[in-house]
């Protein structure tokens, strides 16, 4: 009987194992408004509201520039609500660089294609991730 239970157990962790990556999906990300073609693009995408505020990315994803619309592929992206941020490193320091306003002096965006006036909020760059292979598109500003 004990053998029985076990090979049961293990047969339905299998079962769900495989029924939660078939539920996994690839996302593609396009980016559009690209001034320059050259630099690297830089995202951040969050799951949660609790990791947006508490800056605990989900993922970090780059993409060298080298056309007019780029994209990024996220694989592996189950069935849920998030939020996106992107930048383009022109200069390559690793950062958004900002003027002496803390203005963004290089291109940026966010999912939903938010103009934004003050910092970001997760609901209102959240997106919901539902079909398999779905599209998204960030333009750059």
């Amino acid at each position: 009987m004990t053998k029985h239970l076990t090979r049961t157990t293990a047969i339905a962790c299998m079962l769900g194992a495989l029924s939660a990556s078939a539920m996994a999906q690839d996302l593609t990300i396009t980016f559009s408004g690209l001034a320059h073609q050259s630099g690297t693009l830089k995202l951040v995408a969050y799951d949660s509201a609790a990791g947006f505020l508490q800056q605990r990315a989900w993922r970090v994803a780059q993409q060298q520039v080298s056309d007019t619309q780029p994209e990024l592929t996220l694989h592996n992206v189950e069935p849920g609500q998030y939020s996106f941020m992107v930048y383009q490193d022109l200069n390559g320091d690793g950062r958004l660089n900002r003027n002496r306003f803390g203005l963004p002096t290089e291109p940026y965006g966010f999912s939903n294609n938010e103009l934004l006036a003050g910092i970001p909020q997760f609901p209102q760059l959240a997106v919901q991730i539902t079909q398999h292979n779905q599209n998204l598109e960030i333009r750059l500003r």
